[in-house]
């Protein structure tokens, strides 16, 4: 049988990891997304084009850890799999699986298209690209703070059963 001791030092990492990425869903849900609502052609295509430059760069080293640290708990708890705990952390790391299966059909298009765009002559259909972008993200924020309140449950779940 896996030890408690495994099982505590397990969470850390999805509970630190998932609660970086809501952090970023929920900066998106109260600040980004209603500022980019209020923003100029110009000025939202070069933020986003930054943004993204940076997020893409992090998230190839972020995503990967945070689905690992996940998959790790999952597994760690799958001897537990008729628990509330091992069911929410299934949960949560499928809210995440989705969320990838999302960006990537989603996110990743509409980010490769601003990035084509030059700031001195940008397309007629911006707006349109904007609130493509504004709702996808809407969406994603949902993912976001979802996965990071299912680790919490399973961890609740986990402590109360002891």
């Amino acid at each position: 049988m896996i030890s408690n001791k495994l099982i505590e030092l397990s969470f850390f990492f999805p509970i630190l990891l998932t609660g970086f990425y809501a952090g970023t869903g929920f900066f998106v849900a109260i600040g980004g997304n209603p500022a980019i609502k209020l923003m100029s052609d110009r000025t939202f295509a070069e933020y986003w084009q930054h943004t993204d430059h940076f997020m893409a760069a992090r998230m190839k080293i972020f995503g990967p850890l945070l689905l690992l640290a996940m998959l790790l708990a999952v597994l760690v708890l799958s001897k537990q799999y008729s628990t509330a705990s091992f069911w929410f952390m299934l949960i949560a790391f499928s809210l995440l699986v989705t969320d990838v299966v999302f960006t990537l059909s989603t996110n990743h298009p509409l980010n490769q298209l601003v990035q084509s765009w030059e700031l001195d002559n940008l397309p007629a259909d911006v707006q349109k690209i904007k609130w493509r972008i504004v709702n996808a993200f809407r969406i994603r924020s949902i993912f976001m703070i979802s996965s990071f309140v299912m680790v919490l449950l399973s961890i609740w779940f986990y402590k109360r059963d002891l």
